[in-house]
């Protein structure tokens, strides 16, 4: 079978997954495409390595990055795409030999058999932990930075809107004074880091 023709296969069961969880309806599409394309690069990884943990690993970290930008897009909750997309992944086959294997009580195989379930469902919530965590971090950093810049912003326009109700003279010693603050931080600031470079060279003594 194709790749081809099996995004299109993963791409109609994960939009019937998402109209069993009861998605928005404006967001099957794209649901059916996160879920289409995480199982595309689970096909082409394990034919390239033969390793399905590995792959797993890698097509749930692609459906999380994919998701996470749907979900921007959208204003919609991450889960709209990544749950209905993280269902063909699911170790089902594994989990039901398992169960067959322990009923028919050959536990070599059911053994064998289980523990490759349990390292795909890790590989699944590795791959996404990993990529959700460093998206909080990075959107957290984005956040305190745009703050910063409001902060700046702000100071800056009351600044302005100070100096314009100040008289001519007024604004001159505004000016004055903030050079001489700035003078005075500057030779403190030199002053401190000479301090600390002579207490630095007499601990190295």
């Amino acid at each position: 079978m194709s790749v081809a023709l099996k995004f299109v296969y993963a791409y109609i069961a994960t939009i019937g997954f998402a109209v069993l969880f009861q998605v928005p309806k404006k967001t099957l599409l794209r649901s059916g495409f996160a879920g289409a394309l995480g199982w595309s690069v689970f096909n082409i990884i394990n034919q390239e390595f033969g390793s399905v943990v590995v792959a797993t690993f890698l097509a749930a970290m692609v459906l999380a990055m994919i998701g996470e930008r749907f979900a921007r897009t959208e204003k919609q909750p991450f889960t709209v795409f990544i749950i209905p997309g993280i269902v063909p992944l699911v170790p089902g086959v594994a989990l039901y030999n398992t169960m067959i294997a322990i009923l028919e009580e050959n536990y070599n195989q059911a053994a064998e058999v289980g523990s490759e379930a349990i390292l795909i469902a890790l590989a699944i919530s590795g791959g996404l932990t990993i990529v959700l965590s460093v998206n909080a971090y990075l959107r957290k950093k984005r956040m305190a930075l745009a703050e910063r810049r409001a902060i700046k912003i702000h100071e800056t326009k009351n600044k302005l809107d100070k100096s314009r109700d100040l008289d001519p003279e007024e604004q001159l010693k505004e000016m004055e004074k903030t050079k001489l603050e700035e003078y005075y931080k500057e030779q403190f600031f030199d002053n401190d880091e000479e301090d600390q470079d002579v207490s630095y060279e007499d601990e190295e003594k």
